[in-house]
C-alpha cells in the first residue's frame, strides 16, 4: 500500500499544439504524463480548493464532461456525470443527486454538489499532499479498482494523504485521483475519483 514519494506537480509551459494526437495516456511513462498534464493538474486542484465553479467548468472535457466517483470502483451506469454547463454553477446548485452508495454500509450518497465535494473530493488539502503520482495508483483498499479499465486512454494523477498520525495510515489515508483525456490536442478533466480506507 505504501509507495515511495513522487515529485509534486510541476507546471509545464509545453503548448497544447505540441501534443501529438492521438495519445493513449495510459501508455505514457510517469515523466511523460507529468509533462503533458501537470499544469492542468495544478489548475484543477486549485479550482477544487477554491470551489471555483467557472474554473472547474473550463477544465472539463467539452463533450464528455466529468464523472464523479466516491470510491475507486467506477460505475458508468450510476456515477454522476456533470457537463460544463452543470459545473459552471455547481457549488450554488441546491439539487441533491445520488452519487453512489457508501462502501461497507450501502447507504445512498444523496448530497448537493457542494456537500459531495466536501466529503468525497476535497476531503483533505490535496494541493499539499505529501505523495503524488502519474499513471500509477498509490492508495489501495478493499474496493475493486477498475479505473484503468474505464479510462484506458486517460492520464491519471493521484494525490495521496496518509493522514495526521503515521501509525494510523492504513485506516486514515485518503486520495484524490484526476483523470485527463485528450481532445483536439488539449487535455481535459474527465474523471474525479476519491479513495480512502473502507471496512
Amino acid at each position: 500500500m505504501r509507495s515511495s514519494p513522487s515529485p509534486s506537480p510541476v507546471v509545464t509551459s509545453r503548448p497544447a499544439s505540441a501534443v501529438p494526437s492521438p495519445v493513449r495516456g495510459r501508455n505514457l511513462s510517469a515523466t511523460e504524463a507529468q509533462q503533458l498534464v501537470s499544469s492542468r493538474v495544478v489548475s484543477t486542484l486549485d479550482a477544487l480548493k477554491r470551489r471555483d465553479a467557472s474554473a472547474l467548468a473550463a477544465l472539463a472535457h467539452p463533450t464528455k464532461g466529468v464523472r464523479f466517483t466516491p470510491y475507486p470502483f467506477v460505475s458508468t451506469a450510476k456515477d454522476v456525470v456533470l457537463m460544463r454547463s452543470d459545473l459552471a454553477s455547481a457549488y450554488t446548485d441546491a439539487t441533491k443527486r445520488t452519487w453512489g452508495i457508501t462502501d461497507g454500509r450501502g447507504d445512498p450518497i444523496v448530497l448537493t454538489f457542494a456537500d459531495y465535494t466536501t466529503r468525497y473530493v476535497w476531503s483533505r488539502d490535496f494541493l499539499a499532499a505529501p505523495r503524488t503520482s502519474y499513471n500509477k495508483p498509490i492508495g489501495t483498499g478493499n474496493s475493486i479498482d477498475n479505473t484503468a479499465d474505464i479510462y484506458p486512454n486517460a492520464i491519471l494523477f493521484e494525490a495521496y494523504d496518509p493522514g495526521p498520525v503515521p501509525a494510523e495510515e492504513t485506516v486514515r489515508w485518503q486520495s484524490l485521483r484526476l483523470l485527463f483525456e485528450q481532445d483536439a490536442g488539449a487535455w481535459y478533466l474527465v474523471g474525479v475519483v476519491h479513495g480512502e480506507w473502507t471496512i
